[in-house]
């Protein structure tokens, strides 16, 4: 799903309870936090929302507002310790997600920095998640640069929407590197010469930082530009493809850990999924 399909399912007062908003950086993803909650909770007709005007739409801001803008049920949790967001936090939220909405017809929780959930914080929040209060709608946005950095329990009863591509660690520019592994492949397509797959490795990892073994981040970046690729091919097994090497990508920390160096779970990755010349149909 993408950004604007949830627009209008919040429109229509049709969205899942659980978001997973990631990509980006982390101002887009609190600005498209904001436009959900004033969405969700805009009093105007459902084709006018949000409008932006309204008592609701005024009131729900992010956490660089003044602080005399405040709505009772839209709540913006941000990380309340340097590394970690602490399960007391979360289970203050879930209190408050247990009282009727004092003024909009439901609620909007937002986690800002939901790829620091503390194991017990998550597990605080999964019950609701799983069985939510139905007297009234209740929306939980969770805020991560990649979805694979939160636990599955959460992912598995959240709907991931996708917000676009981080900001690179590495040097290099998104939508060159785009043309380049785009190239690429084409160029695969025709000769199914492995040595371009070795370069569509290469391109891959000159996008990240891959000095720590434990991040995720650059794995994340990795299958978002290879989502992109997806997302502009008409050549359907082309797309199944990238899907397949997209899905790899993000199991690659596993290996990763275990010493394999990351240049060479990138190249296993892609011999994988377009070891055979595109054309050739999957």
């Amino acid at each position: 799903m993408n950004f604007e399909e949830a627009l209008g399912l919040a429109r229509s007062g049709k969205l899942y309870p659980g978001l997973i908003l990631h990509g980006a950086d982390r101002e887009l993803r609190l600005t498209a936090a904001i436009e959900l909650a004033r969405t969700l909770l805009c009093e105007r007709e459902p084709g006018q929302r949000p409008c932006d005007q309204c008592r609701h739409c005024r009131r729900i801001v992010g956490p660089a507002a003044e602080a005399t803008a405040f709505h009772p049920d839209f709540l913006l949790l941000e990380r309340d310790l340097r590394t970690v967001t602490s399960a007391d936090a979360v289970r203050n939220l879930v209190r408050a997600a247990q009282l009727h909405p004092f003024e909009a017809r439901g609620q909007v929780f937002v986690l800002a920095d939901a790829e620091t959930l503390a194991d017990a914080a998550a597990n605080a929040l999964l019950k609701n998640l799983e069985e939510p209060p139905t007297s009234a709608p209740r929306h939980y946005l969770l805020l991560a640069p990649s979805a694979v950095e939160l636990l599955p329990t959460l992912r598995s009863r959240s709907m991931p929407i996708y917000l676009g591509l981080q900001a690179l660690e590495a040097s290099g520019d998104i939508e060159s590197l785009i043309a380049t592994l785009r190239g690429l492949c084409e160029e695969h397509s025709d000769s199914g010469s492995p040595v371009l797959l070795l370069a569509v490795a290469g391109v891959l990892h000159s996008a990240g930082n891959w000095d720590d073994p434990r991040s995720l981040r650059p794995w994340s970046q990795a299958a978002g530009l290879i989502l992109e690729l997806v997302r502009e091919s008409e050549d359907r097994a082309l797309r199944q493809r990238l899907l397949q090497l997209s899905e790899e990508l993000l199991v690659g920390p596993e290996l990763r850990v275990r010493g394999v160096p990351a240049l060479r779970i990138l190249e296993g990755a892609v011999a994988h999924s377009l070891a055979r010349p595109i054309h050739q149909g999957s």
